[in-house]
Order: structure tokens, then C-alpha cells, then sequence
């Protein structure tokens, strides 16, 4: 089950209150786009690669900040939920971009992100996914690339605004981190860079504390500016056990990229390989 911005804010707050040890609600995303209707989708479907013109001032509203051409690394999506895309990933053969595991349903499952400034496309479909079970370090996604779509509009490995990712964080912290997302909150503003400082990292999953909104789950984190990536974002969390002091969460990419037998594309086209971490489990 999803839960909305409401809800889960709610909930982090009920349970803070409460002195709950250990509790965790998935990242906040945004329900799908009002324009899609059902004769929007018909022409996603019938346009392929060429997508579908949206107007601007609507565009906005859902994807607001900068979007990197493409599909891009810290790329828009606008369904099946609105989230946020994080990396770009290749197997030697296909190209792959990540998001959070909670921000699909299943795998073969279309995604539809923003491709430039005024259209939207069906960009590829789901092809490896964490269970998504437990606590934060089991929450990602690879959407296969439809190579006509990176034919028409290219994929960009570069994210927005603060640039990167430049190879894999293998370090057990702390470490500053920093991520962009297309999120918003009560009132509709501009996508942006959020920081925080990561204190409780392991190697499945990272605790930092920092701010996040509807629709900043997917994000790729950072651990500074142009630098290494760390993982993405994908939960709210209350945990005085095995995060203490976190209020945001994800999952590791040097995992991700042992288990689906990927390497990270950087924003300079150079790929970065699995790499082994030795920071031990969070603990239960």
C-alpha cells in the first residue's frame, strides 16, 4: 500500500511521539499525475518513443526543478507513482535507470518519466527489483531502457544540479550526503538539492538526517557534490536501534550492484563496478 504525504508524516510524527524503538514507513510519493487520463495513456501507448506533449504549467506542477535531457539520472517519473529516478546503470548490453522498489508494483511494469521540457514517454518497464521486505537497505528498482526511446532522446547520466555521481561511497561514515529530488510539499515549489549527514551506515542500508518530500523517493544520494554515490532514498524512519538520530533512509548502491550484476554509469560515461563494503548489518 502506498502512503501519501499525509499519512506518512502523520504516522513519523504519531511514532516519534510515542517513543516507539524501531519503526520505518516507505519514502513519500506522489499519487499519479492528474493529466494522465485514460486518453493520455492510450497515447503513450500508440506514440511509442515519441511520447506525449504536455502542457508546461502542468508539467511543472508535477515535475517541478531543472530535468537533465532524456532519461536522466534524478529524471522525473509520473507513473506508476510519482517519484524520482536515481542513476544510470548498464550490463554491457542493455541501460537501466533506478528508482525506489516501492515506486513500482511488479516486474514488466511500464514507467512513464519526462523526457524534455513539455513531454512525457513510456521509457521502459521494470526488470529487477529488491523484494522490497524489512527494514531501509531492500528498496530499489532497475527500469530496462527502451533503446528507441535513448535513440529519440538520449540517456543522461548526469544529475541535476549537483552533478555526478562520480564511482561508489565504500565507507562506513559518517558522511555528509546530498540528493535532488522533484518532490514538493504543501505548496507546489521548485524541485531542489537537499543535504544532511549520514551517521549510521551499514552495507545493505544508510541512516541520515535530513528533509525529503512527496515525490523525492527514487532519489540518488551522494556523498558530496560532482562526488560518489552512496544509494538512494526510500524511507521516513523512526528507529532509536538500529538508526538512531536518522529520520531518512536507503539503500546501498555497492549492494545493488552485487546483486543485479550492474555497473553504475558516471556522469562522465565511465562506468564504476560492484565494490565490497565491510560496515556490518544494521543491527535488529
Amino acid at each position: 500500500m502506498r502512503i501519501r504525504s499525509c499519512a506518512v508524516l502523520a504516522c513519523v510524527l504519531a511514532l516519534a511521539c510515542a517513543g516507539t524503538a524501531s519503526a520505518s514507513v516507505k519514502g513519500p510519493v506522489r499519487p499519479q499525475a492528474k493529466f494522465l487520463t485514460s486518453a493520455v495513456k492510450q497515447k503513450l501507448q500508440t506514440n511509442g518513443a515519441i511520447g506525449v506533449k504536455v502542457g508546461s504549467e502542468a508539467l511543472n506542477t508535477e515535475c517541478p526543478g531543472v530535468q537533465n535531457p532524456g532519461v536522466s539520472a534524478g529524471g522525473c517519473i509520473v507513473a506508476p507513482y510519482g517519484c524520482t529516478a536515481n542513476f544510470i546503470f548498464t550490463d554491457g548490453s542493455s541501460q537501466y535507470v533506478g528508482t525506489a522498489r516501492h515506486c513500482t508494483d511488479n516486474i514488466g511494469q511500464e514507467v512513464t518519466m519526462q523526457v524534455d521540457t513539455t513531454t512525457i514517454a513510456v521509457v521502459g518497464t521494470v526488470a529487477k527489483m529488491t523484494s522490497g521486505d524489512g527494514e531501509p537497505g531492500n528498496d530499489w528498482a532497475l527500469i530496462k531502457i527502451d533503446p528507441a526511446v535513448a535513440a529519440k532522446w538520449g540517456v543522461d547520466p548526469a544529475m541535476p544540479v549537483i552533478g555526478g555521481p562520480q564511482g561508489v561511497y565504500t565507507g562506513c561514515g559518517p558522511t555528509p550526503v546530498f540528493h535532488y529530488g522533484h518532490g514538493y510539499g504543501v505548496a507546489v515549489g521548485q524541485g531542489k538539492v537537499e543535504g544532511g549527514l549520514a551517521t549510521n551506515v551499514y552495507d545493505d542500508g544508510y541512516g541520515w538526517t535530513g528533509v525529503g518530500a512527496p515525490g523525492d523517493s527514487g532519489s540518488g544520494v551522494l556523498t558530496s557534490p560532482g562526488g560518489p554515490a552512496i544509494g538512494d532514498f526510500t524511507h521516513l524512519i523512526v528507529d532509536l536501534g538500529a538508526y538512531p538520530g536518522s529520520d531518512q533512509a536507503g539503500t546501498r548502491i555497492t549492494k545493488i550492484l552485487s546483486q543485479f550484476n550492474v555497473s553504475l554509469v558516471n556522469a562522465d560515461g565511465s562506468t564504476t563496478g560492484a565494490a565490497a563494503t565491510s560496515c556490518g548489518k544494521a543491527p535488529s
